[in-house]
């Protein structure tokens, strides 16, 4: 149970960094993706309203992460923002962010993985060859969150166990696909059965090829989706007990930001008109409030497997089975150690 059961799907992310202002004040944390108009820039701007000791805000144009950091001290002069360029996509701008980071004094108290890409009509492919929603959304938040460990497990050191955090944004579009273990590159063919997303869940999204047997936007989104939530429980088993650092997952709710700028006009009037009494569409703030509670709240700091690891309109709730697998959570992790080509135990 979450510290407060009031909040819901209109409780404001700048709300709940204020009722746990004590969880940002001296803190440092990183959030990756953070651009305009995203939920990024909005979780940005709850924290910084804070008192925090440093913000790192991350994303691909050195022009969209500034604008967010001038907003954000415009309102809050005496945040301590720094940009940090990185381009999910690709495993060399990672590790040259992750290089830049590491070199820098501070521990990280939170990492809140935010960025992500949706729903490319066509299969596109990032310059290390992946399928792009799977590059990004995934194996670049992946590495780079691994190859900054040290720093994490350094604020851990001198925190109250599950107070130090890895928050990876998913979606509940995590249930239209598991990972396709012998596709997952959809590069193409039959796969098991057990493989198979949701027909329920692609009709939803209004997209026809059932078959899966080749790239559909919306299920290479949701494997992507669903990698978040696997990455946050094999996160959990293998750093809350022996380091106290604990990784949660969670779906922000409907919010129209960057993230759907693959998605054509008629899509996004499908969304709106047949799917408006099932998604309740959020503003940026109101957006941002569930990765706030997953990063803040302390009731977490006690955390045990029967509380599970997906939060939805700030409210632990159960995800997809297939997504808290843990099975297919270390499956998942050896998958991506032979994706990056280095191997890492912690």
């Amino acid at each position: 149970m979450t510290s407060n059961a009031s909040y819901d799907r209109s409780t404001s992310g700048a709300q709940v960094a204020q009722d746990f202002h004590d969880q940002v004040k001296g803190r440092n944390v990183l959030i990756t993706g953070v651009g305009p108009a995203g939920i990024g820039e909005a979780t940005l701007m709850a924290l910084a309203a804070q008192q925090p000791n440093l913000i790192t805000v991350t994303g691909r144009s050195s022009e969209k992460v500034n604008e967010s950091i001038a907003k954000a001290k415009a309102a809050y002069p005496d945040a301590n923002i720094k940009p940090l360029i990185m381009d999910l996509s690709s495993m060399a701008s990672v590790r040259k962010a992750a290089a830049e980071f590491l070199a820098t004094p501070e521990p990280l108290d939170i990492l809140i993985n935010n960025a992500g890409v949706m729903a490319p009509p066509t299969r596109l492919v990032s310059a290390d060859n992946i399928e792009i929603q799977f590059a990004t959304n995934h194996v670049g938040h992946y590495l780079f969150t691994n190859l900054i460990m040290s720093k994490i497990l350094a604020a851990a050191e001198k925190s109250t166990k599950g107070a130090t955090r890895i928050i990876n944004v998913s979606s509940f579009g995590h249930g239209a696909n598991p990972i396709r273990f012998s596709d997952w590159n959809w590069e193409g063919g039959d796969v098991p059965d057990s493989e198979k997303g949701s027909v329920e869940q692609l009709q939803m999204f209004n997209e026809s090829d059932h078959t899966f047997t080749k790239y559909t936007p919306y299920g290479a989104y949701g494997q992507s989706k669903t990698a978040n939530v696997l990455y946050s429980v094999e996160l959990t088993r293998r750093l809350y007990e022996k380091h106290g650092v604990l990784s949660l997952a969670l779906h922000p709710g409907g919010i129209m930001t960057q993230l759907a700028r693959h998605i054509s006009q008629k899509e996004l009037e499908y969304w709106e008109t047949v799917l408006k009494d099932f998604i309740y569409w959020k503003n940026g703030d109101q957006g941002s409030s569930t990765t706030l509670v997953a990063a803040l709240d302390p009731a977490f700091n006690s955390w045990t497997e029967e509380k599970g690891y997906y939060l939805d309109d700030c409210q632990l709730k159960a995800p997809i089975p297939w997504a808290v697998d843990p099975e297919a959570a270390q499956r998942l992790w050896k998958l991506s150690e032979e994706i990056v080509g280095e191997k890492f135990d912690f």
